[in-house]
């Protein structure tokens, strides 16, 4: 019988071996258009390059999208093709779905498929599935959750408030905010729509306040070799 314990990819910043005041933004369940293109924008003028932890099926729908976000020079993880939580228990069926993810990722690039370095689970859950994909890819973690998919945009202010207070609580961290919402499994447990508009709003208001602040936002590429 498969190893029913579960835990999840929330970890240190030591752990993480970030240096102090350093922070890298995470975004999940992209590539989302509008959204995706305005949060580009942002990270642009502030020159922060940060992870995009895509769905394969949103790759699908928008591999030029996909594209313009690695040729900016962001980090894109595999974040699954399906994003089922039934997925996280069934190991063959995991690798599969993170399999399907890497060649809509390589297609949308013109690239010949290769697995890609870092994933991240569904809902970050760490399952026994997810713990054999570790062997061979490296999860990507977070040091915080804002729980931004709660939020309907007249309360924006707090995932941008939580962030940025504990950053300046535990000297940095990794970030995760969502510029989609691809909540295969779990539609029921979330408030209201799963409006993104005012994500790239949020993003702006993060960097403009821990900028000001003396943090720095390094390449993902080289912050998360350790």
């Amino acid at each position: 019988m498969e190893e029913m314990t579960v835990s999840s990819i929330l970890i240190s910043r030591r752990q993480c071996r970030l240096p102090f005041r350093h922070c890298v933004l995470t975004f999940d369940d992209g590539p989302a258009g509008k959204v995706t293109d305005e949060l580009l924008a942002v990270l642009d003028k502030f020159d922060v390059k940060a992870c995009f932890c895509v769905v394969g099926s949103q790759v699908a729908m928008r591999p030029e999208q996909t594209r313009t976000i690695a040729k900016a020079g962001h980090l894109l993880v595999n974040h699954t093709f399906c994003h089922r939580f039934a997925d996280l228990w069934h190991v063959d069926r995991f690798k599969l779905d993170l399999s399907r993810c890497d060649q809509a990722i390589s297609d949308a690039l013109g690239e010949t498929r290769r697995p890609l370095p870092w994933f991240r689970p569904p809902f970050g859950l760490v399952t026994a599935a997810v713990r054999e994909v570790s062997k061979t890819r490296r999860i990507l973690p977070v040091t915080h959750f804002a729980f931004d998919p709660w939020f309907k945009s007249e309360r924006t202010a707090r995932p941008a408030k939580w962030i940025t207070e504990d950053a300046r609580r535990r000297g940095g961290g990794i970030y995760v905010l969502h510029d989609a919402l691809v909540i295969n499994g779990i539609s029921g447990l979330l408030r209201g729509a799963p409006d993104r508009n005012w994500i790239p709003g949020v993003v702006k208001q993060i960097l403009e306040e821990l900028t000001a602040d003396g943090f720095q936002f390094p390449d993902p590429t080289k912050a998360l070799l350790a």
